[in-house]
């Protein structure tokens, strides 16, 4: 009599998975934001590097790349139904994410004397880690400084967008903490009806809220990370670029926000037309 192949439980959640049209949607979507990351990584390899303390000199697109990696986990996870595991690295994620906006915003303000004294904080941090030894760098820490420069405190309170990222970080808190039998990995038969479902959809919601936050407090800060090539492309060949070409956007960005800015608000495609130098 032939032996019956055993398989794991990871792969009993992984076949049920594959066969179900709403968890692979799902799937799908999460990959279109692995795939933004990769192109605004690419995107961003050429664009001006950070210089800290005039001796220290990095390119964010190194932090984007393990963003891209990092999401790609996270769908590794939810092929699996591991959803515990999903989470916990979203919020490895999102402060990842906002690390980067921390970064952009020191840069941004570093030659302001009215905010010298946050600018020495946020260089420690910065140099301790380039250095791989900060310590005890809090997500709500690392959020405040965020909002405590002008550009940014307007618009996160016009959109609430503290309590957006406070809703999200809190779910994602208690995977990670382990706060209740609701937040370990399960198996498909420990799920009700449509319960995997939701439970990925909600990951792919918070992902997407994250990314278009970051990516709208980025566009706010520093317009030029998201401009197109064609402006650089021209003059790389020495070819007159067309008037206006530093003002255009990347499609795929434009393409982002198209399906997700609205998760924000709906007009926060014209506060940017408003406050930005950018052509949307």
């Amino acid at each position: 009599m032939a032996e019956l192949k055993t398989i794991s439980g990871r792969e009993h959640n992984q076949n049920f998975i594959k066969q179900d049209l709403h968890s692979q949607k799902i799937l799908q979507k999460l990959k279109e934001i692995e795939l933004f990351l990769n192109e605004f990584g690419c995107l961003s390899v050429d664009r001006p590097f950070i210089i800290c303390r005039n001796n220290h000199i990095l390119s964010l697109q190194m932090v984007l790349l393990s963003l891209e990696f990092t999401a790609g986990s996270i769908i590794s996870c939810c092929e699996f139904g591991c959803l515990a595991d999903a989470n916990t690295l979203l919020r490895k994620y999102r402060d990842d994410i906002f690390f980067y906006l921390y970064i952009v915003i020191y840069d941004r303000n570093k030659f302001e004397e009215s905010v010298a004294d946050k600018i020495v904080e946020m260089e420690n941090n910065i140099e301790s880690w380039i250095n791989n030894n900060l310590i005890d760098l809090h997500i709500g820490d690392v959020l405040k400084t965020i909002a405590f420069f002008p550009e940014m405190h307007s618009v996160i309170k016009k959109y609430r967008l503290k309590s957006f990222i406070d809703r999200v970080g809190n779910r994602l808190n208690n995977f990670v903490h382990s706060n209740g039998v609701a937040y370990y990995n399960r198996g498909i038969i420990g799920y009700k009806s449509g319960e995997l479902q939701r439970e990925m959809r909600m990951i792919l919601d918070d992902m997407s809220l994250i990314t278009v936050s970051f990516l709208f407090l980025l566009t706010l800060c520093s317009p030029i990370t998201i401009m197109s090539t064609d402006y650089v492309d021209c003059l790389d060949l020495s070819i007159e670029p067309p008037e206006g070409s530093q003002y255009w956007v990347a499609p795929f960005i434009v393409d982002f926000y198209k399906k997700n800015l609205d998760l924000i608000d709906k007009s926060c495609i014209d506060y940017l037309r408003e406050n930005t130098p950018m052509e949307f």
